[in-house]
């Protein structure tokens, strides 16, 4: 009983340590088709994030844990994705339907 007690423990423990970040390959912001409002998150983890747009090349930024990675609506129909304090890519509002950042590989400490 309680060889199984700690078991328990331990494996509750292991993943409230390992699920906290991010984990490469995993989408962080999609873009809402709607667009209204500013769709953004903190970044869970410093490391590369790359922007994956249909109809344009993938766009990859390093970006520091804490900053924000988002979508926001720009003048006319033009949408800006953001990643930390890198310039923003301007994409028009068709071309940002489907449009994700991605999580891709953390920094080296």
């Amino acid at each position: 009983m309680t060889a199984r007690l700690m078991v328990g423990v331990l494996a509750v423990a292991s993943m409230a340590l390992v699920g906290c970040g991010s984990k490469e390959g995993q989408r962080v912001v999609e873009f809402n088709r709607a667009g209204n409002r500013i769709q953004e998150k903190k970044a869970n983890e410093a490391g590369r994030y790359t922007l994956h747009a249909p109809g344009h090349p993938e766009v990859t930024f390093h970006v520091v844990k804490g900053e924000r990675v988002g979508f926001r609506k720009a003048s006319g129909d033009v949408v800006e994705a953001y990643a930390g304090d890198n310039p923003a890519v301007e994409l028009d509002h068709q071309a940002a339907r489907g449009a994700y950042w991605e999580f891709d590989k953390k920094a080296l400490k």
